[in-house]
């Protein structure tokens, strides 16, 4: 039994064919064009989707859908989704009709923790918290082994908690969201602040055939000693630290897995993030508390592969 995969993106959308013990058997990627509108979208998606159908033919009993995202995992609906600027757009129904699988869809963290939960753990911790570090900020959260939707299907905006009141503007609109302290865009806008050459310093620490300001150039600053870009990596893990204190005092998390682009620069926020959690008050659930930065990438379209499966096979 095979399970397709998909985890929408602003930018680019990933498409996975894997077993049931998530093993990568095909993948593709396209560009999202959000702007192009939904139903553009859902008819070139339907087009991969099918092309999978005709190389695995009956194997393929799901699809699995993760989206940037308020998600309404009932209906198939997501709500809203600030970087895609979509707003009440029906994808899982649409998409089942084109294509004949049955389609389930949710949030693309809710995903990746799903994909933490079954290839990262191995199952072996059944209260799980992931978050995603990238553009923006996603959680998803596993309790007593099942994902946890909350009452209207939105729980796990932990990048919208508010960390800093009256503080800096989150894509949401709100002010002071732990997104707008720690997600790449805000991260980099703080850069900006404080390193007065732009120009100068991508030509120095960009990757070679990549020269922008991004958090890979801030990361490459940081490991050469530079101060500016270390002060940026330091705040943002003073800040991550807070918003995962607040997490980790109301959840209570067995493990705590961090993914997405941002995450790889785990040497340069860790330290001042762990400060904050060691100075807690109340200590017993951050003494049990295993915080682990993933490998793998593709944590959100493998979890979204598996996901569907679980849910077509019950």
């Amino acid at each position: 039994m095979l399970g397709i995969g998909i985890d929408i993106g602003g930018t680019n959308t990933k498409l996975v064919v894997v077993n049931r013990a998530g093993k990568l058997l095909a993948q593709e990627r396209f560009r999202t064009e959000a702007a192009r509108g939904a139903a553009s979208f859902v008819k070139r998606l339907s087009g991969y989707v099918s092309a999978f159908k005709r190389d695995y033919g009956r194997q393929l009993v799901s699809v699995g859908i993760g989206a940037a995202g308020d998600v309404d995992p009932a209906r198939g609906v997501l709500r809203f989704s600030p970087n895609l600027a979509w707003r009440n757009v029906k994808l899982a129904g649409p998409l089942e009709k084109l294509t004949g699988l049955p389609c389930t869809m949710e949030n693309d963290a809710n995903m990746a923790a799903w994909g933490a939960y079954e290839i990262e753990l191995k199952r072996k911790h059944d209260n799980v918290l992931a978050i995603t570090l990238g553009t923006g900020i996603g959680s998803g959260l596993i309790i007593d082994g099942k994902l946890y939707h909350g009452a209207d299907g939105s729980a796990g905006e932990a990048g919208h908690l508010k960390v800093q009141p009256g503080g800096r503007p989150c894509h949401c609109g709100a002010l002071g969201c732990l997104e707008a302290y720690c997600g790449s865009y805000s991260i980099m806008a703080r850069a900006r602040e404080l390193i007065k050459n732009e120009a100068a310093f991508v030509k120095k620490y960009a990757a070679p055939g990549r020269e922008r300001f991004n958090t890979i150039c801030l990361t490459n600053g940081a490991a050469a000693g530079h101060a500016a870009a270390r002060k940026v990596w330091a705040e943002t893990g003073q800040y991550l630290g807070m918003g995962l204190a607040g997490l980790i005092l109301l959840l209570n998390p067995g493990c705590i897995v961090l993914t997405g682009g941002v995450s790889r620069a785990k040497r340069w926020f860790f330290p001042a993030m762990e400060k904050v959690l060691r100075s807690q008050q109340i200590k017993t659930p951050f003494n049990r508390v295993k915080i682990k930065v993933s490998e793998d990438a593709d944590l959100g379209s493998h979890g979204a592969a598996l996901f569907g499966l679980e849910k077509a096979l019950k």
